[in-house]
């Protein structure tokens, strides 16, 4: 298996739990009850500011998943990986994951940083997909 698949596996069991953070923060602030409810109403209480930081950054990271999903997938399917589209999606993750640990522990800098990291990787395997 290449290494860009194993990135795209790393990525999804990622995507796959970061909801947590923010499931933790509602149970804690509205109870375990609500979470398993159908939530019909939304309570009064707001979030601590580190579980809103939470649902904003798994929402971030839900728009944009897919995008990496696609490159690698058709980057794969067209056997065009090489030693620069396993830096990508090295990287990638990388920005990926430190984006959301740095949104939800509300560290500008880095956040950001990890986001462009990960926005510039991505838009860079997409135009390999053309070369």
């Amino acid at each position: 298996m290449t290494f860009e698949y194993k990135m795209l596996i790393l990525m999804t069991m990622f995507f796959i739990l970061a909801f947590l953070p923010a499931s933790f923060a509602k149970v804690r602030t509205y109870g375990i009850w609500w979470a398993a409810s159908n939530r019909d109403q939304v309570p009064q209480t707001q979030l601590p500011l580190w579980g809103q930081r939470a649902e904003r950054a798994h929402i971030n990271l839900k728009d944009n998943f897919p995008g990496f999903i696609v490159a690698i997938l058709l980057l794969g399917t067209l056997g065009k990986f090489d030693e620069i589209t396993s830096w990508l999606a090295g990287l990638y993750v990388l920005g990926r994951i430190a984006h959301f640990f740095f949104y939800v522990t509300g560290i500008s800098l880095p956040r950001t940083l990890g986001y462009g990291l990960a926005l510039s990787c991505n838009i860079a395997l997409m135009i390999r997909i053309f070369n």
